[in-house]
């Protein structure tokens, strides 16, 4: 809209904040402004909103997520330089400064910033040993966080190639230093733990001054390790200083080839053990193919005095002939035995039988006399029964018999047709339903009467 139309028409909310809008952003976009922090407030969407003010003056500002990383976390009362611009909401027509970088007049904002922090985790018990998980000596995969072209995953994988060439490696690439770094650190963490992808996640990078260590100690970094399943080495090359995600860790590893080695060291020492094993047993097995080299001489030796001992012995055995007639006597001699034997089994059978079979006569004739005396004890007993039976049975019928005549007479009593042979009569309409009143029926309805011996139709003239 051109300035001159200002004059010439009236302007609606939305085009009056509009050109508000625009009039400030091209020129209010870059300036500096000195203030006291008053009425800090962290929003949930990570957001910083405050009021920065003087002794006569104060205006609503405003930091956005993606530039606290280079910031400390200010406090109500600090005096600080905030760099930025001024921005005009249009939906309420409110004004706001949107800092891009502040400072803490006079001193070093970074460092304060990240005591700052550490006492509030530490307060929370993020830091707290009894909370960090156990690094697990079987580690299959391992998960790397860092940049994909830095000097710490080179460290690693050289580490790791020498002392544990089977190891798994899955690396989950992201910035570590500038903006944005720390959201993509603390994304991969929480990638790597969404597809419980790894055993051990290292986290780190090679070193660098305060400024580029930074992400690893902002708010979203500390709290995806804190939330972490994995359990997590932080291994960002330094000695001081430790930056916020040390405390955080699971362990602390000073460099990344440190890193690398604790999660080897099991693997590492498992291998060392079984080359000594490797060579102890081929010592062995070289030990045991020598003395069973020297048996096997040994061996062949005595071979070789039997095989002459066999020849000296031949002309010692006897011809076929003589050994076709000595196996001739021993099959005679073994036939004549063999019947013998059966006519002892014959005998002791025919005795042993003979016995069996009286045993078995004398059971039969005891259990024949045994049953004949029950049969005759029970019959007596079932004779003397009999009348008493016959007795109750009269008895039972007779009183059965009494109670069907009583109750036969009061179902006669209570008979309807015992009340029609006295003269009374049942009056239904046609459907059945039985009249009781005058007002049952109408003119022309068809009534049915039973008596006695049989039933009157009858149409009703006057109701």
């Amino acid at each position: 809209m051109e300035a001159y139309d200002l004059f010439d028409r009236t302007l609606t909310v939305s085009e009056a904040n509009g050109l508000i809008h625009d009039t400030v952003d091209e020129l209010f976009y870059e300036m500096s402004i000195e203030g006291e922090i008053s009425g800090f407030r962290p929003a949930s969407s990570g957001h910083w909103y405050f009021t920065l003010k003087d002794s006569q003056a104060a205006i609503d500002a405003a930091v956005f997520r993606s530039f606290q990383s280079q910031m400390m976390m200010p406090e109500n009362g600090d005096l600080v330089i905030a760099k930025g611009s001024l921005s005009y909401y249009t939906k309420t027509g409110k004004l706001s400064f949107i800092v891009r970088e502040m400072r803490k007049k006079g001193s070093g904002g970074l460092m304060e910033m990240i005591e700052k922090r550490k006492a509030y985790y530490r307060s929370l018990g993020y830091f707290d040993e009894d909370r960090k998980k156990p690094i697990p000596e079987e580690i299959e995969k391992l998960g790397v966080v860092t940049s994909p072209t830095g000097a710490a995953i080179r460290d690693i994988l050289n580490i790791t190639k020498r002392r544990a060439p089977s190891l798994d490696i899955i690396i989950f690439p992201c910035l570590v230093q500038g903006e944005g770094a720390a959201s993509d650190i603390a994304m991969r963490i929480r990638q790597a733990n969404l597809f419980d992808a790894c055993s051990v996640l290292i986290v780190g990078r090679g070193g660098g001054s305060a400024e580029d260590l930074s992400p690893f100690s902002e708010p979203e970094v500390i709290e995806a390790i804190h939330d972490s399943d994995i359990p997590v080495i932080s291994a960002v090359g330094h000695e001081i200083d430790w930056p916020l995600s040390d405390y955080a860790a699971d362990r602390r590893a000073p460099t990344p080839s440190a890193a690398a080695e604790i999660v080897t060291e099991t693997i590492y020492r498992r291998r060392e053990r079984l080359e000594k094993a490797l060579l102890l047993s081929t010592s062995a097995m070289s030990e045991k193919l020598s003395s069973y080299s020297m048996r096997l001489e040994k061996c062949t030796h005595a071979l070789s005095e039997l095989e002459k001992r066999i020849l000296r012995a031949r002309g010692r055995i006897p011809s076929t002939e003589d050994l076709g007639r000595l196996l001739g006597l021993r099959v005679l001699n073994a036939e004549t035995r063999l019947l013998f034997a059966e006519d002892s089994i014959r005998s002791m059978m025919g005795k042993k039988t003979e016995v069996y079979q009286k045993r078995l006569d004398d059971i039969l004739l005891d259990a024949r006399g045994t049953l004949q005396t029950k049969r005759d004890a029970a019959e007596n007993e079932l004779r003397l029964l009999c009348p008493e039976v016959q007795t109750a049975m009269r008895r039972k019928l007779s009183d059965s018999a009494s109670r069907l005549s009583a109750l036969l007479r009061e179902t006669e009593a209570l008979s309807p047709l015992s009340v029609l042979q006295r003269g009374y009569s049942v009056t239904t309409d046609a459907k059945g339903k039985i009249i009781r009143k005058t007002s049952d029926v109408s003119p022309g309805s068809e009534l049915i009467t039973r008596v006695a011996d049989g039933s009157i139709k009858s149409v009703v003239k006057e109701g």
